[in-house]
């Protein structure tokens, strides 16, 4: 209506000479109406705009969340490879330490079985290794292996149930026998009388009575020792000081020569 009201003013105008006199009138009535009729165009324009702009936000904010997770995969590649290169450092420092010979080996594999702790390393009977083979990595005693192919081999972890291993205290000489619970976090020393003078903090090593295990190598720090009225032996419960079920890179040592 007033699209058509406006048209016919502008018609008037151009035939009709009257209309020149009342025209500033004339504007002041139909300025109201053109923007009236103007705004819904406007509101389209400024709609329009902003939701183009709103999509250039849109995918800015795609791409800089793309980057950033770019970046964060860099950062973690980063501190994976140095922590790497520490633990490599580390291995290497221990490898010095020991006197037997000692071939190095990189773990490929976990068995995932909850009732039993094995992993898989790469070297085999082609590179010297052998059932019962003693296996370290750079904090303490891993394991022993069980199992030997070409190329690979597999070791029983000392947190097995079925793993034992002639332990020492450091401090006082008590020899004992420390039994793996099935836990990658706690091991059991075995029949440690009330009278044996040990204390939390204690660190056991190697005693080398198997035979197979060479005497001298880290193997845990006890964490606890209790006392049970009625028992004639202390819980005494240990921490491995091996990285067990973290260790990437691990020693295989050379059994003892005779007479050493």
């Amino acid at each position: 209506m007033l699209v058509i009201l406006s048209m016919a003013m502008i018609v008037a105008d151009v035939r009709y000479a009257v209309f020149s006199q009342v025209r500033p009138y004339l504007t002041l009535l139909v300025t109201p109406i053109q923007v009236v009729v103007n705004t819904p165009q406007k509101m389209l324009n400024w709609a329009g705009e902003h939701l183009a702009s709103r999509e250039g936000l849109v995918k800015e904010n795609q791409s800089l969340h793309a980057e950033i997770l770019i970046l964060r995969s860099r950062q973690q590649r980063l501190e994976s490879l140095q922590a790497e290169n520490v633990r490599l450092r580390e291995l290497l420092d221990a490898s010095q330490r020991v006197d037997e010979k000692i071939v190095m080996a990189e773990v490929i594999g976990f068995d995932q079985n909850a009732y039993s702790h094995k992993l898989m390393i790469d070297k085999g009977f082609s590179s010297g290794a052998y059932i019962g083979q003693p296996v370290l990595d750079a904090t303490g005693v891993l394991g022993q292996v069980v199992e030997t192919a070409a190329y690979s081999s597999r070791v029983l972890l000392i947190a097995d149930a079925s793993h034992f291993v002639p332990v020492q205290l450091s401090r006082t000489g008590f020899r004992g026998i420390l039994r793996g619970t099935g836990s990658l976090t706690s091991m059991e020393l075995m029949s440690v009388p009330r009278s044996v003078d040990i204390k939390k903090g204690d660190v056991l090593t190697t005693s080398g009575l198997d035979k197979r295990f060479p005497s001298g190598y880290p193997v845990g720090v006890v964490r606890s020792v209790k006392y049970t009225q009625g028992k004639a032996y202390a819980d005494v419960d240990v921490v491995p000081l091996a990285q067990l079920g973290r260790s990437r890179h691990v020693m295989l040592i050379e059994k003892p020569k005779v007479g050493r």
